[in-house]
């Protein structure tokens, strides 16, 4: 029974990821938007964003051993997805977003900071599971790789004359679904860990 859950995740990952390159295929090929903002590879990565912020609130619910740890994840990944939503923000006032992203991160880290020796046993045992590898493979994928490797400086020394913009935008945005989607599965790993108080439910 193990080995068929860990083959089916790895299914699972194989298709997301799959998944991230086809959505790249459809923006360019098909759709023909560049990946724009309302491209179908920016808004696979807004409803991941918030897959994550529900299963970790579910878990804020469901599990009160992790309880101050989930609300923390819950609350960095709710900042990143009204930055992702920026241009709907931009509608109340351009460049509004960081206040909404400011708002959610102070009232996450003030819940937690209300026992910080709670969290910071939490943190640690989140960092003896399986999924705080994958977490931190994803937030660097999305973080810092994403970042670099979508440098336009770089792209123009690579393609030189034959630079084409949306060429970076493909590289970048494909890179940062990718992290999007390790975060992802490390999030739904976290379903099969049963907590204690979870026992008989």
């Amino acid at each position: 029974m193990i080995l068929i859950k860990l083959l089916l995740r790895i299914i699972f990952l194989i298709i997301a990821v799959a998944a991230a390159v086809l959505c790249l295929h459809v923006d360019v090929n098909i759709m023909n938007n560049g990946l724009s903002e309302t491209s179908l590879t920016e808004v696979v990565q807004e409803w991941i964003l918030l897959l994550i912020v529900v299963i970790h609130f579910i878990r804020v619910r469901k599990s009160s051993v992790q309880r101050q740890c989930n609300v923390l994840i819950a609350g960095f990944f709710l900042a990143m997805l009204i930055r992702e939503l920026d241009g709907i923000f931009d509608l109340i006032r351009h460049g509004s977003w960081v206040w909404f992203a400011l708002l959610s991160s102070i009232v996450s880290i003030g819940y937690v900071l209300r026992t910080p020796s709670l969290v910071a046993k939490q943190l640690v045992d989140y960092a003896r599971t399986p999924s705080y590898g994958l977490m931190v493979a994803g937030l660097a994928t999305v973080l810092i790789f994403s970042r670099l490797f979508g440098m336009s400086v770089l792209w123009h020394d690579i393609l030189q004359e034959g630079y084409v913009r949306v060429v970076k935008n493909m590289v970048e945005e494909g890179v940062e679904l990718f992290g999007y989607i390790l975060c992802l599965a490390a999030t739904v790993n976290l379903l099969h860990v049963k907590q204690p108080d979870e026992e008989g439910n």
